[in-house]
């Protein structure tokens, strides 16, 4: 199985504190891959180093091959990284189709904002392109039917499957998702999981920051566990569940309990 990412010795200093200290993380092809830990255990921080929004102090970043270690964000993403945020980016005073086309516009348009304001010809055929392009998407994610209600008026949980969907309008190869089901409802975060596995089915590969056990154990085929910026364990669902080092950090013994009622491990 070939390697999507590969995080090698990443760290991250604030201020003399190490925020991050030599995480390394592999992510594979054809596989959700889950990042979980307690409050400030340097998870966010670990993501954005990944997609370029903040510098790493040490370490190598690496995806598809290419070393795209201190890559500005836009430039990340033009390599295939998408990107959603635990406080939701969106323009609220734009429909669900216009929010989807703004996250296609970067991917497509390669003349700058001039070359938009122009409105040639070949800005026509491209605004056209992305249109359709966000139709489908629009549909993809269940959302066709409020195509062209704006973003503000959404139910929260509806306003997380937007900002899915626009990550979505890049082609990523990858995906990195802070947080996608925090503050959703139990059956909100069913219907999410079941958005995330027909993404992942299109071919696209997950990274994900959650807190919902329910989400990370129903969906990821790995998990990486932070604890104080540190990688503390790393296996299959089953495993660190069960793992002692993830029940006393993280977990706590609840949770062991009720998967081995359940099963697990």
């Amino acid at each position: 199985m070939k390697t999507v990412l590969e995080v090698t010795d990443l760290t991250k200093v604030f201020g003399g504190l190490e925020a991050v200290k030599d995480v390394n993380i592999t992510v594979k092809e054809r596989e959700i891959h889950a990042l979980i830990g307690p409050n400030g255990a340097g998870k966010t921080t670990t993501l954005s180093m990944i997609n370029g929004t903040l510098a790493p102090t040490a370490g190598r970043i690496v995806f598809r091959g290419e070393d795209i270690t201190g890559l500005a964000p836009h430039k990340v993403a033009l390599k295939g990284m998408g990107r959603t945020f635990q406080n939701i980016k969106q323009f609220g005073t734009l429909t669900v189709l216009e929010n989807l086309m703004v996250g296609g516009m970067s991917q497509n348009n390669k003349g700058g904002v001039l070359h938009m304001l122009l409105h040639t010809k070949e800005t026509r055929e491209m605004e056209h392109r992305v249109r359709e392009k966000a139709e489908y998407i629009a549909d993809e994610i269940g959302m066709y039917g409020l195509k062209d209600e704006y973003a503000e008026n959404l139910p929260y949980g509806r306003q997380k499957v937007l900002e899915l969907g626009r990550a979505m309008m890049s082609d990523p190869a990858l995906i990195l998702l802070d947080e996608p089901a925090a503050g959703l409802n139990p059956s909100e975060r069913a219907e999410f999981v079941e958005i995330l596995q027909k993404v992942y089915g299109k071919g696209i590969d997950l990274f994900l920051i959650e807190h919902n056990m329910d989400v990370v154990m129903n969906i990821s085929h790995r998990i990486t566990v932070l604890n104080f910026g540190r990688k503390i364990a790393e296996g299959t669902p089953s495993e660190v569940a069960n793992n002692d080092d993830v029940i006393e950090a993280y977990l706590g013994d609840r949770f062991a309990k009720n998967k081995k009622k359940e099963g697990v491990g």
